[in-house]
């Protein structure tokens, strides 16, 4: 079984797509910087962002990741300039949906994704770190990151689809098909040890584009969220490193967010789906 032949041949009907990574860095970055956690860049006039659902309900939320698209090589179909910022709520599931499925999963209650297409770089008309609204209920907070860290990105490189999107297994199964002489139904008709090949090309990373990791699975299907497929952010658990970097989703997950392609090239940020999972 030529399981290259195969991919390459699936490439085809799910072509690879580009994208950039970002390396976590234990340094503190600047107000205008990539970055996780740490202070907004946030402009006076704005609403800043709060919680609609639980004990988050009218609280403000809190910056997960900052990403300063002056400061990252462009990709086709994401912003070439502006800010975009992912805001979550401090619950046991940060911010996600209590539904963890379908059609709520895209539902801005307890997070917000706010797209700042002009920066504006007069630091007295933007909030400063004393300024940022806190959190002020009585429930415990639960963030999947502790401290602030700089991401910095790489230069661009193609991502091939793996098994872990949605789309993966129908073109995948397809083409084994017209390939092999054995016919197979789902990739878990495959020998254990092929699949695990196949789960092994998966690459957890912090990016943006590309194809997502799951530690569950993929959260759309062509019934519901299939629309929304672009990966605008995936970020990983980073920790037990040199850096004492700790980003940890749960019992090491990832979070991702993902959007429909056209809203994305009309940089219309209203439709995004926000997912967590973990082991």
């Amino acid at each position: 079984m030529d399981i290259e032949k195969i991919l390459e041949k699936a490439g085809k009907i799910l072509p690879p797509q580009p994208a950039v990574e970002f390396t976590v860095k234990n340094e503190k970055p600047g107000l205008f910087d990539c970055k996780v956690g740490g202070t907004p860049y946030f402009p006076k006039d704005m609403e800043y962002p709060r919680g609609r659902i639980n004990a988050f309900k009218d609280q403000p939320l809190v910056l997960l990741a900052q990403l300063n698209f002056e400061q990252i090589p462009h990709i086709p179909d994401f912003p070439e300039k502006g800010i975009l910022q992912f805001f979550i709520a401090g619950d046991d599931l940060y911010g996600m949906s209590p539904k963890c499925y379908g059609e709520a999963l895209a539902v801005q209650d307890n997070f917000r994704v706010i797209y700042h297409e002009n920066i504006i770089t007069d630091e007295t008309k933007l909030l400063s770190a004393d300024e940022i609204p806190v959190y002020k209920g009585g429930e415990k907070i639960f963030l999947p990151f502790s401290g602030e860290y700089r991401l910095v990105p790489s230069e661009p490189d193609e991502q091939p689809a793996g098994v872990h999107d949605f789309r993966f297994e129908e073109a995948f199964v397809k083409c084994f098909n017209e390939t092999e002489d054995e016919k197979i139904e789902s990739l878990y008709d495959l020998d254990e040890d092929v699949y695990e090949e196949l789960s092994n090309k998966a690459v957890f990373r912090t990016v943006i584009g590309g194809y997502p990791a799951f530690t569950q699975e993929d959260p759309r299907s062509s019934e519901t969220l299939g629309d929304c497929d672009v990966l605008l952010f995936e970020l990983d658990s980073v920790f037990g490193n040199d850096e004492n970097i700790d980003i940890m989703w749960g019992d090491s997950g990832t979070g991702t967010f993902f959007i429909p392609r056209e809203n994305l090239k009309k940089l219309d940020f209203s439709r995004v789906v926000y997912n967590y999972d973990c082991y």
